[in-house]
């Protein structure tokens, strides 16, 4: 089968549970941040046979799994595609009593498909695989997938952007905060919330073996259709009557599309300000037309604009000051030029100017710090902040 031939839209299925999902792989990822040790039990009843889906079978294993919400320990999740997701702390005794009552009525090879329990935070990734198979984002094109290494064809992206015209992308939502940290001053502050979306997870789950790096215009085609689905999500009333200051990495398309227009149209008064889009310094060099109408535009609507460099020579080459970016991030790598270096002084040079203008990102461990405010930084966001934040 041709992959423009896959119904893909048929296969995405109803958005019955989609709320469920988003819940479950939040939870997930908390508990992962927290090292909190918990059970899942997972039942996938689509992988049973056609019979056993039927009464009064169906019944008898619904009412087995019934059993985990009259349970004050355990929280139950619905997942799209009837999937059922089941968390609780050790020894989890209802999760194993409602795994043997379900696995005594199926035979072993059904049981093994159907019904599975996982550990958090050591098995995290299965579950979340869990919840993009009941999205259907993998089954989507899975079908007709190309060989590993291969580049995609502008078939393959049309289907996958068909995909994402109608499915959730939180599953692929990468949440970092940017935080305020000054020696000696205790714990970090956080500022505002940064949000990406994660191109690689995107492409395994719409596109399994491909390399898009083979052809970078259906890889940037991509990234912009989930770029402008992630910002029509952020537009829903719901999104908005709890948002905070907020930044979100975007392509210059993605940062002057309807979609960031409708965001920029509800975005609280009271946060004016308060919202920065971050665009790779790279494709700002290729594109300084496009780079310079999105940085007075989002000045004229009072945003921030944020020059994301992923590392010194992007940095060096392209000036955050001489770009009229109001910020710079750079990411924390041993690319960075060691202190006192002449190197390192050039960076600095490229700096923009004022106080808390530049984010040292990636941060993971302390020596990230220590270079950060050797340099006068003093905005970080990484693994070793949220822990520190956390624990503050």
């Amino acid at each position: 089968m041709n992959l423009a031939e896959v119904p893909v839209l048929d296969a995405l299925g109803p958005r019955v549970g989609a709320a469920g999902a988003v819940a479950l792989a939040s939870l997930v990822r908390e508990t992962v941040a927290a090292g909190v040790d918990r059970r899942v039990l997972l039942f996938r009843p689509a992988r049973l046979a056609p019979a056993r889906r039927r009464p009064p079978q169906a019944g008898l294993l619904r009412e087995a799994w019934e059993g985990l919400r009259r349970s004050s320990r355990t929280r139950v999740f619905e997942l799209p595609r009837g999937a059922l997701v089941a968390l609780e702390g050790p020894p989890a005794h209802h999760l194993a009593e409602a795994q043997a009552a379900i696995t005594a009525m199926l035979d072993p090879a059904e049981a093994a498909a159907a019904v599975t329990l996982l550990r958090l935070p050591e098995e995290a990734a299965a579950v979340l695989a869990a919840v993009e198979e009941a999205l259907g984002l993998a089954d989507a094109v899975r079908a007709a997938a190309p060989a590993a290494g291969r580049a995609p064809d502008g078939a393959a992206i049309a289907a996958a952007e068909r995909a994402l015209a109608s499915a959730d992308v939180t599953p692929f939502l990468r949440r970092r905060r940017v935080c305020r940290l000054l020696p000696g001053a205790g714990a970090p502050e956080p500022l505002w919330e940064d949000l990406r979306l994660s191109l690689a997870d995107l492409r395994d789950a719409l596109l399994p073996g491909c390399d898009l790096g083979l052809a970078p215009a259906l890889g940037r085609r991509l990234a912009r259709a989930a770029e402008r689905r992630l910002l029509a999500g952020l537009a829903r009333g719901e999104e908005m009557r709890e948002r905070g200051p907020l930044s979100l990495a975007l392509g210059i398309e993605a940062a002057t599309s309807p979609e960031f227009l409708r965001l920029d149209a509800l975005w609280p008064a009271a946060l004016r300000g308060a919202l920065s889009v971050a665009v790779a310094a790279e494709e700002a060099a290729t594109d300084p037309a496009g780079f310079a109408f999105v940085r007075d535009f989002l000045a004229a609507r009072g945003h921030r604009l944020i020059l994301d460099a992923a590392g010194p020579t992007a940095a060096r080459a392209m000036p955050a000051a001489r770009a009229g970016a109001a910020l710079l991030r750079l990411r924390w790598s041993a690319a960075l030029p060691p202190l006192g270096s002449p190197a390192a002084a050039a960076l600095r040079m490229a700096f923009p100017a004022g106080a808390e203008a530049v984010i040292l990102a990636g941060v993971d461990r302390p020596a990230a710090i220590a270079w950060g405010w050797e340099m006068g930084i003093t905005l970080f966001q990484g693994r070793l902040v949220e822990s520190r934040r956390a624990a503050g």
